[in-house]
């Protein structure tokens, strides 16, 4: 009987050290043989897909399509944002080891604070970076990479950018605010289709524009059409249309100011439909004065006067000048032929 459970606790034994064995060698295979330092990815052209991440919880992912890179959700991105991503890409250099006395903390620190950037060419994953911090003279930044072969180099590198003094972690921003793009109307006016404008507080001057075909467009009133009305004045306000943009995102209401917005009477709504039934809605706002200013009589200003907000058809609140949009607040009298 003593034999059997001697026999069955060896065998226990066995298995518990098979499987601690196993997991050992398993979390080895993952780190490389020694250190690789090929940071550098020559053809950018083939790079279709970039994740970034940072150890604080941020996330995004950016995609090719054709020549336009887009979040992963299909949001315009500033192409600029990427530009830059691929510059580093390409043009990364090894300034040289890390030494030996440093490297134990050094690896510590990029494990607790990095970005980590997942760059995939024509569909595959590529290398991933894990970038830490500025190095001691700020010439270069400690960098470890990850080969989808080789695994983990055990050991970071410092890297620079021939072109460039300071930290290559500032190239990589992972605030979703930096990337989106500040456009909110850009159409080709024969793209098209209505232009619906409402003026909340004075109703009896909303007006719709619908173009019919190049040159020929039908003008209402609170759904009256009118009948004889500038076309050339038309004409102009669907240009404008062209390049509309905000300054910049909300970066000071807080979300009790948000709610309060919404419930509020917006200053103007503008919905653009294109010729693909596509319906492109803004809704604007005055926003109050920063700070106490007076008129020429000496009377309290109450709202901005170079500034309002704005919800974009995302529902992102924005902050927008009035000598971008004053041209697009027109009412149905603006149209209307001189007698």
């Amino acid at each position: 009987m003593k034999n059997i459970k001697t026999i069955v606790i060896l065998i226990i034994i066995s298995v518990l050290g098979f499987v601690i064995f196993s997991k050992l060698n398993e979390k080895k295979s993952s780190l490389s043989a020694e250190g690789i330092s090929n940071f550098a990815v020559k053809d950018t052209s083939a790079i279709d897909k970039i994740n970034l991440s940072d150890t604080q919880g941020n996330s995004m992912s950016f995609v090719k399509n054709g020549n336009e890179w887009t979040l992963d959700n299909g949001k315009c991105i500033q192409q600029h944002m990427i530009y830059v991503f691929l510059e580093t890409f390409k043009f990364v250099a090894v300034k040289g080891p890390v030494s030996v006395g440093a490297l134990d903390n050094v690896n510590k620190t990029i494990l607790a604070h990095h970005k980590k950037i997942e760059i995939f060419q024509n569909g595959k994953l590529a290398k991933t970076w894990y970038v830490g911090n500025a190095s001691r003279d700020h010439e270069g930044t400690f960098m470890l990479l990850k080969d989808p072969v080789l695994g983990k180099s055990p050991e970071p590198f410092i890297m620079y950018l021939p072109n460039m003094h300071g930290n290559l972690l500032d190239r990589f921003s992972t605030n979703p605010l930096d990337y989106v793009c500040s456009g909110i109307y850009n159409y080709d006016p024969l793209n098209i289709n209505t232009v619906d404008v409402v003026i909340p507080d004075s109703s009896h001057l909303n007006f719709r524009i619908e173009l019919i075909a190049k040159n020929t467009f039908e003008l209402y009133n609170n759904k009256v059409k009118i009948e004889l009305f500038d076309t050339t004045k038309v004409r102009s306000y669907l240009n404008y249309y062209r390049k509309i943009h905000f300054e910049f995102h909300n970066r000071s209401a807080n979300e009790e100011k948000i709610d309060s917005l919404k419930a509020a009477i917006p200053y103007y709504t503008i919905d653009v439909t294109d010729n693909t039934g596509d319906v492109n809605g803004i809704r604007a706002y005055k926003k109050t004065a920063a700070f106490e200013q007076r008129d020429f009589n000496g009377d309290i200003i109450k709202y901005d006067p170079n500034k309002l907000w704005v919800f974009t058809r995302y529902d992102e609140l924005t902050v927008c000048q009035y000598h971008v949009f004053d041209k697009l607040f027109r009412d149905i009298n603006y149209f209307k032929l001189l007698k």
